[in-house]
């Protein structure tokens, strides 16, 4: 199985041309290895948006919406479907959340070993905007709208604990390996914090806190002989926030036209703590995360009409540049306490996507839309950092990640003059690369590489102006593997692992996600 290091070898190259040491062929990585820096793991997280944000309408009809429009969300998916609308609207939509994982431990299961995630539940603002119809005329431009909207792209909220026993290996072993290779790159034996590449940075604490120790043979475990027991912890919180204003124009009543300036504003907090101990005694490293940043991007549409009953539509959003500051604190506990922190300036860019929709009119009464969008994730990179000199870190992207695809449908019932009955789906194929040998590449973050969705929603119009919506949607999302910690060079391969009839067996993760989400809409048409 190919080990995908999110990033490490992007920034072995940028550190190797920037002090001059020489770069290691070598994967390091996992979900306690990767909190110093945003790894491929990570950009492909900050890339993904969440197909339950946007007005209930929306959600309530799967997000079914490139060839639908006159809905505050159009302008977030295509905005040429601002130019259906005949009026001005504005709404706001809340949404309750309820996220659950469940992580899957693929090694052979030991008593006491366990994985249990809690449920987050959070409430906030999913959708709020207004679109003005500033023009309307009978031939040529027949009407121009304008419009802003605020939309929650995504939800990072998580929460999740594991402990394992019979452990065959202790994260110090790791250290001692990392730290020779510091050695052998040409860093003095009496190293400092500064020295440390990112991904070092914990080997480093380690080593500073005397798990590590070094003697004539090099750097070597002080965490004793196994068995280990282990316990690891991770809270996450923050989202995707985008602010889109917008411009959409009907041409005839045939050819509808829009554009999109989006912002995109990055909050995300991750602590994480991993404990291990042993006859010998215990050791154990608390990090925390905090990454907060803003891209700007654009998205362009179009929609066709036909005939009256049918409409096409298509969309291009392209990659969003995103700015991040990223601060890193990390303490380490073991025979001493050692505590450190860091601070870096980091630019990447997302995924372009492309949708395409279709959708029609059945007897005056019914709505029928479908919906495929591609999504480029093998084209995320980091563009530069800190040292102010681009990465060409694409190929950690394009090794883990290929074109990710997602189908959407959408339908809408008008049960009355004032009712409408409203459902949803949608379905991402897997998009993960398989693995040197033919098996899974496990990278270092759990972010959702599969999943589907069903939603169902109804409307309501109040008097002549005024609607309510209500959504109700279930999303269940297939993570990437990922493993706590591994190290792999010259063919050597260092893991958490349990032994198994004599074999060691790595402690692969395999995790689910499951979301709930009730949204309510309040708007008004004037």
């Amino acid at each position: 199985m190919k080990r995908i290091s999110l990033l490490a070898g992007s920034v072995a190259m940028l550190l190797a041309a920037a002090t001059g040491r020489v770069a290691a062929q070598d994967y390091v990585g996992g979900r306690v290895i990767n909190a110093p820096y945003v790894d491929a793991g990570r950009m492909l997280l900050f890339s993904q948006d969440d197909m339950t944000y946007g007005t209930s309408r929306t959600v309530a009809m799967g997000g079914a919406f490139v060839s639908l429009g006159a809905d505050l969300s159009s302008m977030g998916i295509n905005p040429a479907g601002l130019g259906m609308y005949q009026s001005s609207d504005w709404g706001i939509t809340q949404a309750l959340s309820i996220n659950s994982t469940h992580t899957g431990i693929t090694a052979p299961p030991v008593s006491g070993s366990f994985a249990a995630d809690g449920d987050r539940v959070s409430y906030g603002l999913n959708n709020f905007g207004a679109a003005f119809n500033v023009f309307n005329g009978s031939k040529g431009l027949t009407s121009l709208t304008l419009g802003f909207t605020y939309n929650r792209a995504a939800n990072f909220n998580s929460r999740t604990r594991l402990r394992t026993t019979g452990e065959g290996a202790s994260i110090a072993d790791m250290y001692a390996r990392q730290l020779d290779n510091m050695v052998d790159s040409g860093v003095d034996a009496d190293f400092l914090l500064d020295d440390a590449w990112s991904e070092e940075l914990g080997a480093v604490l380690g080593y500073e806190a005397g798990l590590v120790g070094l003697g004539a043979q090099g750097f070597h475990s002080n965490a004793g002989a196994g068995p280990f027991s282990s316990e690891f912890s991770s809270l996450t919180r923050g989202g995707i926030y985008e602010y889109d204003f917008s411009a959409g124009a009907n041409i005839s009543n045939f050819l509808y036209l829009g554009a999109t300036v989006s912002v995109k504003e990055i909050n995300y907090h991750d602590r994480t703590t991993y404990g291990e101990g042993s006859a010998a005694g215990s050791a154990s490293l608390s990090q925390e995360s905090t990454i907060d940043g803003s891209g700007v991007s654009a998205k362009f549409g179009v929609v066709v009409r036909p005939l009256p009953a049918l409409r096409i539509g298509a969309a291009i959003h392209l990659p969003v540049l995103y700015s991040l500051e990223h601060d890193y604190e990390g303490t380490m506990r073991a025979f001493d306490r050692v505590r450190l922190s860091e601070s870096y300036v980091e630019t990447f860019r997302t995924a372009p996507r492309l949708l395409v929709g279709v959708s029609g009119v059945v007897a005056d009464r019914a709505i029928l839309a479908l919906d495929w969008e591609a999504a480029w994730y093998d084209r995320i990179g980091l563009r530069e950092n800190t040292l102010e000199a681009e990465v060409a870190s694409e190929a950690a992207s394009e090794a883990a990640y290929k074109t990710a695809h997602t189908l959407r449908f959408g339908f809408e019932y008008l049960a009355s003059e004032a009712t409408s009955l409203r459902a949803g789906a949608g379905y991402m194929f897997d998009f993960m690369r398989p693995g040197a040998d033919g098996g899974e590449a496990v990278v270092g973050y759990p972010t959702v590489r599969s999943g589907y969705s069903l939603s169902a929603g109804v409307g309501f119009n109040v008097g002549e102006r005024s609607y309510v919506d209500f959504a109700y949607m279930f999303n269940r999302a297939r993570l990437t593997p990922y493993e706590l910690y591994y190290y792999e060079r010259d063919g050597q391969f260092t893991a958490q692992y349990s032994t198994d009839g004599g074999r060691d067996v790595p402690r692969d993760y395999r995790p689910l996600k499951n979301m709930h989400q009730i949204t309510l809409t309040l708007g008004a048409r004037f």
